[in-house]
């Protein structure tokens, strides 16, 4: 059920509020694009896609505001945007893997944002933006949880190995030379 929001400003500050998550997302694709494995140019092409995406989100929310009779806020780092970019790094410096599990998490949290905006009855030139914008979202996070679920897969875990002989040699395989 559509939460009615007959107040301007309060739709404005909440487009502005979608238009900075967005762009902390745009720093955060960065740093993960940034410590991606260089063998994962799939991975990069679609992360990069993503951050296309938001980059677009940031210029849509913009012409909405306007069209809403505001101006959009400047746009800079804050505080949230700091912790998402430094979570993001910690999580992605372990390489690809790393990297997609911290762009899930920030997927979700934007997808909780988009759901929330999407409640609010706005005005169509709004409405139609969150919808759009909220379909991408939907997307990234299904299309990382994917990527994950196939490198996951991919994995192999070496507790699971029958003998110590093949387990000895999984883990020169994937460490290096046994000690």
């Amino acid at each position: 059920m559509a939460r009615l929001s007959s107040d301007t400003d309060e739709m404005i500050e909440l487009l502005d509020d979608l238009m900075q998550l967005d762009h902390d997302a745009v720093q955060a694709y960065s740093q993960a694009i940034e410590r991606l494995d260089a063998e994962d140019v799939a991975v990069r092409r679609e992360l990069e896609s993503f951050r296309a995406d938001h980059e677009r989100h940031v210029a849509d929310l913009e012409n909405a505001i306007r069209a809403l009779g505001g101006e959009p806020r400047e746009l800079r780092r804050d505080l949230k945007g700091a912790l998402l970019e430094a979570f993001t790094v910690l999580r992605s410096s372990t390489g690809t893997l790393g990297a997609l599990e911290a762009m899930q998490t920030n997927e979700k949290h934007t997808n909780k944002a988009y759901s929330r905006a999407a409640d609010v009855r706005l005005p169509l030139v709004a409405r139609d933006v969150v919808a759009r914008n909220f379909d991408d979202e939907r997307r990234h996070l299904a299309a990382i949880k994917a990527l994950i679920g196939r490198i996951d897969q991919t994995a192999v875990d070496v507790d699971e190995i029958d003998t110590e002989d093949e387990r000895d040699v999984m883990t020169e395989d994937r460490m290096g030379a046994p000690i």
